[in-house]
C-alpha cells in the first residue's frame, strides 16, 4: 500500500475546537485556518441527503412512473455503492487515517479505488443516488444528479484537494497528475 505520512505536528483537540474554519470561495480559503482539516461549508452526506429529498419532492410534483421493473437494478446500484464505500473505508483504515472529512488526514491514500479516481466515495454517492431514484420509481430524480455532482465538486472536492495539496505537497501533486479527479488514470 502506498501512503504518504506527514510528520507535521497535529494540533491539540482544544485548539481544533476553538479554531473555526473560514470559507470565502477563494482558492486560498480552501483549507481551514489554524486547523488540520479541509474547510467545508457543508458535509458530503448532507449534500447527498439534500439531493435525495429534492429529487423525491420533484418526483412528488412531477411523477413519471416507469414501473417497478428497474427497482432491482436500483437495489443492485445501492448495494454496489455501499460495497464501494466500504472498500474505500478499508483503504483509509489500512493507511491509518480517518475517512471522516472533519478529522485530520494523516496519510495520502492512493491504492484500491483511489488508483482510478481521486474521489471514489463521491462517485459511489452518485451511484447510490441513481439506485435510490430507480428504487423509488422516480426517473425525474435523475435531473438532480447534475446539481449533486456540482455541489460535491464545488463544496467538498475542491476544498479537500486544496487541503491535501497543501498538506502533502509534491506527493499529492504527483498523485493528482496521475489520477483523474473523478475517473481515469493519466499516462505520463
Amino acid at each position: 500500500m502506498t501512503t504518504h505520512d506527514t510528520s507535521a505536528p497535529q494540533p491539540a483537540a482544544a485548539d481544533m475546537i476553538e479554531d473555526e474554519a473560514t470559507f470565502d470561495d477563494s482558492p486560498e480559503s480552501y483549507t481551514a485556518t489554524g486547523a488540520d482539516v479541509a474547510a467545508f461549508q457543508i458535509l458530503p452526506v448532507s449534500i447527498m441527503l439534500i439531493a435525495v429529498v429534492c429529487g423525491l419532492v420533484l418526483n412528488w410534483i412531477i411523477p413519471i412512473p416507469v414501473g417497478r421493473a428497474w427497482g432491482g437494478i436500483g437495489f443492485l446500484l445501492v448495494m454496489v455503492s455501499g460495497a464501494g464505500i466500504y472498500w474505500c473505508k478499508n483503504q483509509f483504515d489500512l493507511a491509518d487515517t480517518s475517512i471522516i472529512p472533519t478529522k485530520p488526514t494523516r496519510a495520502l491514500v492512493t491504492e484500491g479505488p483511489y488508483q482510478y479516481s481521486r474521489n471514489p466515495i463521491y462517485l459511489f454517492f452518485m451511484l447510490c443516488y441513481a439506485g435510490i431514484a430507480m428504487l423509488a420509481d422516480a426517473p425525474i430524480m435523475f435531473i438532480c444528479l447534475i446539481p449533486l455532482w456540482y455541489a460535491l465538486d464545488k463544496y467538498i472536492v475542491q476544498p479537500e484537494e486544496m487541503y491535501l495539496a497543501q498538506k502533502f505537497g509534491a506527493a499529492y501533486a504527483e498523485y493528482a497528475a496521475g489520477v483523474g479527479r473523478w475517473v481515469g488514470t493519466r499516462r505520463g
